[in-house]
């Protein structure tokens, strides 16, 4: 069971938290809104910044788009990676706060009350399964600890859920909020990311039962290193120079958390501040408040 020293970690963040100051749209709020509508910002989110932290992720994920489909333009051979493979929906992914509150954002307007009932009650029942299929991950997720212990524990201990996330759809393997997909999911298997020296090369990868991995993976599919830095930016808090880690959680654990703490089994958001504010009003106000460092 979630302890009271985690809930206190997370409740800063979570969408039970006072309501920001409404601010103005900026100049460039013509472009879609973030929540699939197809419509303008201006029109949609009217009180939504088009430089919060929603809204640049939201870019983030279309620059991701585009950088996968021009390689697939190009490229005779090419990962599995489409709408409809849920092969690694099962796969234990660390999302961020934002990304989560964006597919709240895409379920209210999408799915139905029922709909979305179901998935919290999914959520429950994985979280009951991680704990007895794999105590030591389930630990690491329910008690408190730091981002770099977080990442020690995925290391260690993540893998292959028997259970897939709980926004799937089971019967046809077909993702129900594609168009909002974190992005870790947009980028597992059809992109990679490559840092190292030629050494690294050499070194094997898994990636997915359909997918080879290490070298053979990587001459299929786009670099998209230069793209981690910017999805950090907005996934952590930044003041100046220095980054604070903010604890990231599977969709199904947020899912938990905001049922049991926040606004309960509904997709409605409470606080708007990763809508509403500017990032750097948004970053000034969580280091105020105490993100989790490391």
């Amino acid at each position: 069971m979630e302890t009271e020293s985690n809930f206190k970690e997370v409740k800063l963040f979570m969408p039970n938290t006072p309501e920001a100051p409404r601010t103005q749209p900026t100049a460039d709020s013509n472009e879609p809104c973030f929540c699939g509508s197809g419509r303008p910002m201006r029109l949609c989110h009217k009180t939504a910044s088009a430089d919060s932290r929603a809204a640049q992720i939201t870019r983030l994920y279309q620059d991701v788009e585009q950088t996968i489909e021009d390689y697939r333009a190009g490229s005779p051979k090419q990962p599995p990676c489409r709408e409809g493979c849920s092969s690694c929906c099962s796969d234990y992914f660390p999302v961020s706060q934002v990304e989560f509150e964006l597919l709240l954002v895409y379920m209210e307007r999408h799915w139905s009350r029922e709909d979305i009932r179901e998935a919290f009650a999914r959520a429950e029942e994985n979280l009951t399964a991680l704990e007895r299929e794999n105590p030591a991950m389930h630990a690491s997720l329910t008690h408190t600890v730091d981002r770099k212990g977080e990442l020690e524990a995925i290391r260690r201990h993540a893998g292959r859920n028997s259970f897939p996330c709980p926004l799937l759809d089971v019967d046809s393997g077909r993702c129900r909020v594609y168009p909002a997909r974190p992005f870790l999911c947009r980028t597992h298997g059809s992109s990679h990311t490559f840092y190292g020296s030629w050494r690294e090369r050499l070194q094997s990868e898994r990636v997915c039962e359909h997918i080879d991995g290490g070298r053979s993976h990587r001459k299929i599919t786009p670099n998209v290193a230069d793209l981690w830095p910017r999805y950090e930016e907005l996934a952590d808090v930044r003041i100046g120079p220095q980054r604070r880690l903010l604890r990231q959680y599977p969709i199904f654990y947020w899912l938990v958390l905001y049922g049991r703490h926040g606004n309960g089994q509904t997709a409605k958001l409470g606080s708007r501040d990763n809508f509403d504010l500017p990032l750097a009003e948004h970053n000034a106000r969580m280091a105020a408040h105490g993100a989790q460092t490391n």
